[in-house]
Order: structure tokens, then C-alpha cells, then sequence
């Protein structure tokens, strides 16, 4: 099945946990040869990234990396998690 989707309306969108929590906002999007959605970078450290920042003045900061198939996208408003945080890839 293939959806469009304005990848501007998703950047700074918040993504919640599963239990509602506040994970981070999504930052970055990656995609793969075929241009196709690979990974959303969320939180603080995927901002820093996004700027070249990362490894400025020794900050660090968490963030995720995030499949697509691990977000619930039925409310594109409140992104939800599908799995646990501990499940996702640490930046």
C-alpha cells in the first residue's frame, strides 16, 4: 500500500510512547534507494545532527533512530510508538 505524505507537516511533530509519554520530535527523515521512508531521527540528538552539531562543544544528547513500520500512523497528529523505547536504535 502506498500513502502520500507531506514530509514538511511531520517535521517537528511530536512522537509519543506508547503510554503516552513524550519520546522526542521527529527531526529527519531518511529514505533509501528507492526513495522510499527508511527511518525518522526523534529527540534532541537528531536536531543536533540535523545542524552538523553533534559533536559541538561535546553535547550529548539522546535521540532515536525510528522505522517506519514502528510508529502508529492513525492519528498523524499524535505519532505513536508501536514498540518500546528500548526497542529503538540509540543515535
Amino acid at each position: 500500500m502506498s500513502q502520500q505524505v507531506h514530509l514538511e507537516l511531520l517535521l517537528g511533530r511530536p512522537v509519543l510512547s506508547r503510554e503516552g509519554r513524550l519520546v522526542g520530535r521527529i527531526e529527519e527523515v531518511r529514505a533509501g534507494e528507492d526513495r522510499e521512508i527508511t527511518e525518522f531521527l526523534i529527540g534532541e540528538g537528531a536536531l543536533l545532527e540535523r545542524l552538523s552539531a553533534i559533536g559541538l562543544f561535546g553535547w550529548k544528547k539522546k535521540g532515536y533512530r525510528v522505522r517506519w513500520d514502528q510508529i502508529d500512523w492513525s492519528d498523524m497528529e499524535k505519532p505513536r510508538l508501536t514498540c518500546a523505547v528500548r526497542d529503538l536504535r540509540r543515535l
